[in-house]
C-alpha cells in the first residue's frame, strides 16, 4: 500500500484503501479522512430516541458502521471486544467520555472531549472504556471503523452496576454483506 499519506475523500476510496492495507497502515489512512455526509446518505437511518447502527461495509479484516444519533442520546459505557476502534465525526457534534476502573473496581471518568465534523478519535480496551453522547438538539452521524468486526463487547449496566456481554447487531445492513 503506497497511498496512505494522501487524503481519503470518498467512501469508495476508503474501502479500496482498507481492502489493500495491512493492519498497521489503517491509522495513517484514517488520519487522512475527509469524508462528507453525502457519502453516507444511502446508509443513514434514524430512530426517534437513540441511535441506529448501520453496517456500511464488513470484511474479515475490518468493519465500517455508520451510527446515526438522534438529539440528546447516549451509549452505555462500553468496551470494544478487543478490537481497535476509530470514530470519525461525519456530521454534528458528540462528546466522548473515557473511563477506567480504579483499585476498588469503580469506574472513574478520565477524559471528556467534544468531537466536531471531521474529527477522529481512537479507542481500544487497554485504554479503558468509553461512552458517546449527543448532548445537542441536532442529529449527528459518526463512522466507526473497527480493525476487525466486533460481534460482542462489554457494556456497563447501571442497574446492576457491572459489565455484561452484549451481542452486537445492525439496524440496517446491505444485502451483500455476510454477517455471522
Amino acid at each position: 500500500m503506497d497511498d496512505t499519506d494522501s487524503d481519503t475523500d470518498s467512501l469508495g476510496d476508503l474501502i479500496l484503501k482498507l481492502d489493500q492495507a495491512k493492519k498497521n497502515e489503517v491509522p495513517q489512512i484514517l488520519k487522512g479522512l475527509r469524508l462528507q455526509k453525502n457519502d453516507f446518505e444511502q446508509y443513514a437511518t434514524w430512530c426517534d430516541n437513540g441511535y441506529t447502527r448501520n453496517c456500511v461495509h464488513r470484511t474479515e479484516g475490518y468493519e465500517l458502521i455508520l451510527i446515526c444519533w438522534s438529539a440528546q442520546c447516549i451509549t452505555p459505557i462500553h468496551g470494544h471486544g478487543g478490537q481497535d476502534c476509530w470514530v470519525y465525526q461525519v456530521e454534528g457534534a458528540l462528546t466522548e467520555k473515557r473511563f477506567v476502573k480504579n483499585e476498588a473496581e469503580e469506574l472513574v471518568e478520565t477524559k471528556s472531549m467534544t468531537l466536531e465534523a471531521g474529527d477522529l478519535t481512537y479507542m481500544e480496551d487497554k485504554m479503558g472504556y468509553h461512552q458517546l453522547l449527543n448532548e445537542t438538539d441536532q442529529r449527528g452521524c459518526t463512522l466507526h471503523v473497527y480493525a476487525s468486526p466486533i460481534d460482542e463487547c462489554d457494556v456497563f449496566n447501571k442497574e446492576t452496576n457491572c459489565f455484561e456481554t452484549k451481542v452486537m447487531s445492525y439496524d440496517t445492513c446491505p444485502d451483500d454483506i455476510l454477517v455471522q
